[in-house]
């Protein structure tokens, strides 16, 4: 009997299975979209890497999903299809020092789920230009086989990451960038 007991211990001791889902390339797209003096203006990349740890069985009911996770994103890779803009952009974001934007997900609470996606608020943090920030976030994780794509928006301030919106030089004058951008994403990531 208390060879059962202990047996029964051990099996509700041991962590639920993860299911590691890996970053699927050409599949996935970022974009940041921003305002000028002069126009709108996005920039975006279908590199993404990185990698999802999450039991998927959590994702089908509400509640918290333990999860781990991180989304690379080369800046190197963000492109506007205008050189110019590109090289200013990369500048600003000091991409010869910091080469990656790094999403960490640490934790995910799943809100509801409605036609096999689930509705969920990531927390985690981001960092950009080597500075490091917490972040919380509305996804949507939709489940297909093996494959999951996790979407969403969220809101940053260029200045809270020491980039200073790029202002270049026309002959009219300076073009002034707004410092408040959002990243829209749709990244696809499979067992």
């Amino acid at each position: 009997m208390k060879k059962i007991l202990i047996l029964t211990a051990l099996i509700f001791a041991l962590p639920v299975r993860a299911d590691l889902y890996k970053a699927k390339f050409g599949l996935s797209q970022l974009t940041i979209y921003g305002n000028s003096s002069v126009h709108k203006w996005e920039v975006e990349t279908k590199v993404i890497g990185g990698f999802l740890n999450v039991n998927s069985a959590d994702l089908s009911k509400v509640g918290t999903a333990k999860a781990a996770g991180t989304v690379i994103v080369p800046v190197r890779q963000l492109k506007s299809g205008k050189k110019r803009m590109d090289e200013v952009m990369h500048a600003a974001m000091n991409e010869q020092k910091h080469k990656l934007i790094k999403f960490t997900i640490t934790a995910l609470e799943v809100k509801s789920i409605k036609d096999g996606v689930s509705a969920c608020t990531g927390s985690g943090s981001i960092e950009i230009n080597g500075i490091k920030k917490p972040l919380s976030f509305d996804i949507n994780i939709a489940e297909k086989g093996e494959q999951l794509t996790v979407s969403g928006v969220t809101p940053i301030k260029m200045t809270d990451f020491k980039i200073t919106p790029p202002s270049p030089k026309l002959p009219t004058g300076n073009i002034t960038t707004d410092p408040e951008v959002k990243i829209s994403f749709d990244w696809v990531v499979a067992k």
